[in-house]
């Protein structure tokens, strides 16, 4: 190559640093550029071809290197709508090529920034400082959810937002298993626990247990019928019963004797005390004459009763105590009916015949109140206040046994009644299907009572309303379980103020149960409803978890405070969100409480915030998203072009756009500062003059060899 190349090397040397020393100098210039990326420049050697021992350095070439994956410093500011990234990606952003009937015009076409000075403008878009706009992706006002795919110019709305009604109350808390209200007192058993008998005229309840294992007496039956003569006639409804026959009934073992004669016969025995004419009667006439004469013969058979039934005479003596004989005719020529030689009837059903055997007690507890009644016979009877004379049958010992209940068992009991419930139990009813029963079981010797044998358990009412001359009361019995304020479809605002009450617990031997109840009307007074009960028991295991209800959520349903309808809302604990673990406060700790409604409202100001969300919010306390950030990334990020106003496009070298949806990366009320370093620049700076300066004198040095070799031909 010689001088000549020597000299052409310099000059390729002198531009080189020339250009490293434009991209210094711009660097330097745009130091306090938002989001500018700094120019790097990379030097080429260009080498001739030569055979490798006289190969030389060769020129030089200088290139420009982005530093688009090196980010700047991050600094926070004061306006919410500046955002940074914290990754390599870019903001999308458009810039507005004209104006049409006062709405402007995009060309449609995307660039990527890292500029995130955005602000709003006249016509509600986010612009930054170089004039691009920010685009993004709709957002449901609604739902919350992002709609539609495409990027567009992000513009909002500063029109009234529509009120939202509440639908939906997420609520979670850990009730106390002993709730401290201002009823509690730890030397009352119960104290905590919310009783309904102090709120509502409830229905009496009862429980009972008996005592003893003495059969109850039989009162036996048994009848016997003498006689074989046939009955007139065919027809056992016009047939009498024939001369000469007879009827013994023992009735408690007194046995009567009725004899049967036909007055119209001379040679018929006179008429007996029990004797029956049946001359002239037919056979409903005899029953009735029977009927008549059974109740005369024996106190215990005051309220028997003879008749028919499925060919037999039967004689009931009342709660099921029978005796009956059977109607036998002859089968060979059906002349006529007659009672059977030596045909006796059964003895009687003693599974009711009995009465209470005296010595045996039963214990009632009415409405929480303990009252023994002690059973005795007339000769036995000792002083007991709650005696009951059970000497007599099992009718008269029950209608006893009522009227003792009435006297001793309180107010509750003044109705009660006492009586045969099938076959085996007593039941002493209080109202309202609210009772208690023992049973009558059978022994070998009889019926006795089951030693401690279980009532029926106790009913306790639900208490479906406060009203306002009891809120004191209702206050004192509960605790507080927060409040919410929810909003009718017309934006109406209402105060859901929420109180829990213990009603039942696993220590006074039911389950843990807990009511809920909200305020329906403040205003209340007098016997006006106040509280609302939650149509739901909410019921906890041994290890504080909610068993019932199964679901996760109730309904309130028709909510109404003050006059405000909201309507049915979901009152939404989740999985776990209840529970009932021990609490020294004893009082609730509500650990979430919101809902979905909200109130009309006008627009106030705007926001972007960490997650790329860009958030409106309105003279009504809320804060609305309205769209989506979007960003970019790209496979080869330096390769990008750099254009005007700090953006960039996309070239074949860098790729096609990778957009991310979920703003991940933005960082809101912050910028991006210049990558440019000052230090740097000036140290290249240096570098590069003292490079241009050695160039010079190589092209000097050039110079003057070529003049001297001019030289040598003069």
């Amino acid at each position: 190559m010689g001088i000549y190349g020597a000299l052409s090397s310099a000059v390729t040397g002198l531009r080189a640093q020339a250009h490293a020393l434009e991209n210094i100098s711009g660097n330097i210039a745009n130091s306090q550029t938002t989001g500018y990326k700094r120019i790097e420049t990379d030097f080429l050697d260009l080498i001739p071809d030569a055979p490798i021992s006289r190969q030389v350095p060769g020129a030089v070439l200088a290139q420009s290197r982005g530093t688009n994956d090196v980010q700047g410093d991050i600094k926070t500011v004061s306006n919410e709508t500046f955002i940074a990234l914290n990754s390599n990606g870019f903001f999308v952003v458009e810039p507005k090529i004209g104006q049409s009937d006062g709405n402007a015009v995009f060309a449609g076409t995307n660039f990527f920034t890292r500029r995130g000075d955005f602000e709003i403008d006249k016509d509600g878009m986010l612009v930054n400082g170089a004039g691009y706009y920010l685009k993004g992706l709709p957002i449901d006002t609604r739902t919350g959810n992002i709609s539609g795919s495409v990027p567009e110019v992000i513009k909002l709305s500063n029109s009234f937002l529509p009120a939202q009604q509440t639908n939906r109350i997420n609520y979670q808390a850990n009730l106390p298993q002993l709730p401290k209200n201002s009823a509690y007192n730890s030397a009352v058993f119960n104290s905590e626990l919310m009783q309904a008998k102090n709120y509502v005229a409830a229905p009496a309840w009862a429980s009972a247990s008996v005592t003893g294992t003495t059969a109850i007496q039989a009162i036996p039956v048994t009848a016997t019928a003498n006689g074989t003569a046939a009955l007139d006639g065919t027809d056992l409804a016009n047939t009498a019963f024939a001369d000469g026959g007879s009827l013994t009934l023992t009735v408690a073992g007194v046995p009567t004797v009725f004899n049967f004669y036909d007055s119209t016969v001379p040679t018929a025995p006179a008429g007996g005390p029990n004797d029956i004419d049946i001359g002239t009667m037919d056979i409903d006439t005899v029953l009735a004459t029977i009927q008549t004469q059974v109740r005369a013969s024996d106190p215990a058979a005051a309220n028997a009763n003879v008749g028919l039934v499925a060919g037999q005479v039967r004689i009931n003596l009342g709660t099921n105590t029978t005796a009956s004989f059977n109607v036998a005719g002859d089968a060979g020529t059906l002349t006529g009916l007659g009672l059977a030689a030596g045909n006796s009837g059964p003895t009687s059903d003693a599974s009711a015949a009995n009465h209470l055997v005296p010595g045996q007690t039963l214990r009632l507890n009415i409405n929480g109140t303990a009252v023994t009644f002690e059973f005795y016979d007339t000769a036995t009877y000792t002083g007991s206040n709650q005696g009951v004379d059970v000497s007599g049958d099992i009718t008269t010992a029950l209608a006893n046994l009522q009227a003792s209940i009435r006297a001793n068992g309180g107010p509750s009991a003044s109705g009660a009644t006492v009586a045969l419930n099938g076959t085996n139990n007593v039941q002493i009813t209080l109202g309202d299907n609210h009772y208690a029963s023992f049973s009558v079981v059978e022994g070998d010797a009889g019926l006795g009572l089951a030693n401690l044998t279980n009532s029926t358990a106790p009913v306790r009412p639900n208490i479906d309303s406060i009203a306002a001359n009891q809120n004191a009361l209702f206050v004192s019995n509960s605790i507080s379980g927060g409040a919410a304020t929810v909003y009718a479809e017309n934006g109406a605002p209402a105060n859901v103020q929420l109180r829990w009450a213990k009603v039942e617990s696993e220590q006074a031997g039911g389950d843990d149960t807990w009511h809920l109840f909200y305020m329906s009307d403040s205003f209340a007074t007098g016997a006006a409803e106040m509280w609302k009960r939650v149509d739901a028991d909410f019921v906890f295991a041994d290890d504080g978890s909610l068993e019932l209800p199964t679901e996760a959520a109730v309904i309130l349903e028709d909510l109404q405070v003050n006059g405000v309808l909201v309507g049915d809302i979901e009152l939404r604990y989740d999985t776990n969100g209840l529970s009932q673990f021990a609490d020294v406060n004893g009082t609730a700790n509500v650990s979430t409480l919101n809902q979905n409604g909200y109130g009309a409202g006008e627009f106030v100001s705007v926001a972007i915030n960490d997650n790329g969300r860009v958030t409106a919010t309105y003279s009504n306390g809320e804060r609305i998203d309205m769209a989506q950030v979007v960003t970019a990334e790209f496979n080869a990020i330096n390769k990008l072009k750099r254009l005007d106003g700090g953006v960039f496009s996309t070239t074949s070298e860098s790729g096609e756009a990778i957009l991310d949806l979920s703003g991940s990366g933005v960082i809101g009320g912050a910028l991006e500062a210049s990558n440019t370093d000052i230090s740097d620049e000036f140290t290249k700076l240096i570098v590069t003059q003292q490079a241009y300066a050695a160039g010079t004198r190589i092209v000097s040095t050039a110079d003057e060899m070529l003049q001297e070799a001019l030289n040598m031909i003069r």
